[in-house]
């Protein structure tokens, strides 16, 4: 959407710098430089957000048929690498790493806001579009049978992970057995989804099938969680 907003500014302010061109020309004497300026600013600052700001947009279009093989032939990579760490008893890390930014490893920048060019998550499962990811460990309460991040007077605390949830074909590769900084999989992701690539973050509850088999059950998206524990505050403020 962004992309299509950036573009459609900027087309529109080529226009009205062609019509200010052609105006101006057949009328020397007209008070036409100040549009022009402002006009040739704002196409400017518009190129250059486009260029340097936006993500280069390279991610490949599948075909229905495309998408399937890609599927099938990232899927088995990662269910293999997830039930060697289950079995052998591993750590389950993984590096996230951004293609359109993919020189800024291994370095960081604090400074910079926005999400990280790459960072550590836990690889612990797949589902039918893609990889599961955990971001981090918290506690949910329930009130009046909804899930939040308010302790309140709750006395049903449930440990819940934050789950983020990455479609295959966001995916553009994954280097499995890492490099001399991090010897774990390097996973190689298309920030398509608000400058992030989780195409949805939930809460999971992690389930022991036994064997070691491990199953995380969603229990609530992120989005309902941050609007309940909202509307509670609100309640008790």
């Amino acid at each position: 959407m962004r992309d299509k907003v950036v573009l459609f500014i900027e087309a529109t302010t080529f226009l009205l710098l062609l019509a200010i061109g052609i105006a101006w020309a057949m009328q020397p004497s007209g008070d036409f430089e100040p549009y022009f300026v402002v006009f040739s600013l704002v196409f400017v600052a518009t190129e250059i957000f486009r260029r340097y700001f936006m993500p280069s947009g390279n991610k490949h279009k599948f075909t229905p048929a495309e998408l399937v093989l890609h599927r099938e032939k990232l899927r088995p990579i990662f269910e293999k690498e997830i039930f060697r760490c289950r079995h052998e008893k591993l750590r389950k890390d993984a590096i996230i790493r951004h293609v359109d930014r993919v020189d800024s490893y291994p370095n960081t920048d604090e400074s910079k806001s926005g999400i990280s060019p790459w960072f550590k998550v836990a690889l612990v499962d797949t589902y039918h579009k893609g990889i599961m990811v955990i971001l981090s460990a918290e506690r949910l309460y329930i009130h009046d049978g909804k899930y939040t991040n308010k302790k309140g007077n709750s006395t049903e605390e449930i440990r819940a992970y934050l789950v983020g949830k990455i479609p295959y074909e966001d995916i553009e590769a994954v280097n499995i057995d890492g490099d001399e900084y991090y010897h774990f999989p390097h996973i190689y992701c298309h920030f398509s989804h608000n400058n992030e690539p989780y195409e949805e973050l939930v809460y999971c509850q992690e389930v022991d099938m036994n064997n070691g088999h491990v199953h995380y059950s969603e229990l609530v998206s992120f989005t309902d969680v941050q609007k309940q524990s909202k509307e509670f505050a609100g309640k008790i403020a």
